[in-house]
């Protein structure tokens, strides 16, 4: 079976056609503003592989009622998508959160593997979240596990405070002009203290909520993945509070995911087994 499978990011719009964790023909492509012209794109991309048996998407929030919601860092709020791509290509369509596929790929073929229960976060321009329970993705309603919007302080979301995005408003706020996510962290690497400070205060809310989320999940592991996960200095203080702050033991170990950028194909490709 020929399966293709597709990532639609805030940044970036992934491309494959997948077999287990084999990528073939991989792409990358800068995802359009606006919902017509993601669409639109999303339209070339499918039509430039040819022949395919089945369209599996992995994308920012997710399916209810046939429309994407709850996608904060795209503008694919309300698009029908599955509709529109069935209708398009007359083939089947299968469509997850990211943070989930990120979650089944781990699950199967990565820092998740054998393991029945654990957290995944997913750190980029937001984060996604997804929990293994008993060996089963936690799905609630379709909509379960979407911590980027758990309030942490001030009445501000988890992802205000410690994704990628984060890291860059409270550069500019602390006086790094027009500073880009790569070039705070470049300024890091080189020992600039007040970028390292940066990323001390994203490592600190994201162990505040990774020790919410323990609280609540009781995982084996923790495993952290998408793009923003790349950056070696949050891991110190974000490790250091959340021990401070989840008083159980033994306390769950903290792990990079095993494919980073790419599990959300990987993991979309699985809906096939999962629910074909």
């Amino acid at each position: 079976m020929r399966i293709l499978a597709l990532d639609i990011g805030g940044t970036n719009i992934r491309s494959a056609i997948v077999q287990k964790t084999k990528l073939i023909d991989y792409r990358k492509t800068p995802t359009p503003r606006k919902q017509k012209e993601i669409i639109s794109k999303l339209f070339e991309i499918v039509g430039s592989y040819g022949k395919v048996d089945v369209i599996c998407v992995s994308t920012a929030g997710f399916e209810r009622n046939g429309k994407i919601v709850n996608s904060l860092n795209n503008d694919m709020d309300g698009a029908r998508l599955r509709m529109i791509l069935e209708r398009r290509f007359r083939k089947k369509i299968f469509i997850m959160n990211d943070a989930k596929c990120a979650a089944l790929a781990e699950f199967h073929f990565g820092a998740g593997k054998g393991k029945r229960n654990f957290v995944l976060l997913t750190l980029g321009s937001g984060i996604g979240g997804a929990a293994i329970v008993d060996g089963r993705l936690c799905l609630g309603r379709g909509g379960g596990l979407e911590v980027g919007s758990m309030r942490i302080q001030d009445g501000k979301i988890f992802e205000y405070w410690a994704s990628g995005s984060a890291s860059v408003r409270l550069a500019r706020e602390a006086g790094m002009n027009e500073i880009t996510s790569l070039e705070l962290e470049h300024k890091a690497d080189a020992g600039d203290k007040s970028a390292r400070g940066i990323y001390d205060k994203v490592g600190y809310y994201l162990g505040l909520g990774i020790a919410n989320l323990v609280y609540l999940f009781d995982p084996e592991v923790v495993v952290i993945g998408g793009g923003f996960s790349r950056v070696r200095h949050i891991y110190p203080t974000m490790e250091k509070t959340f021990r401070e702050l989840y008083g159980l033991n033994p306390k769950p170990r903290i792990v990079k995911a095993k494919f980073g950028d790419d599990a959300g194909l990987i993991g979309a490709a699985l809906l096939v087994k999962e629910h074909g």
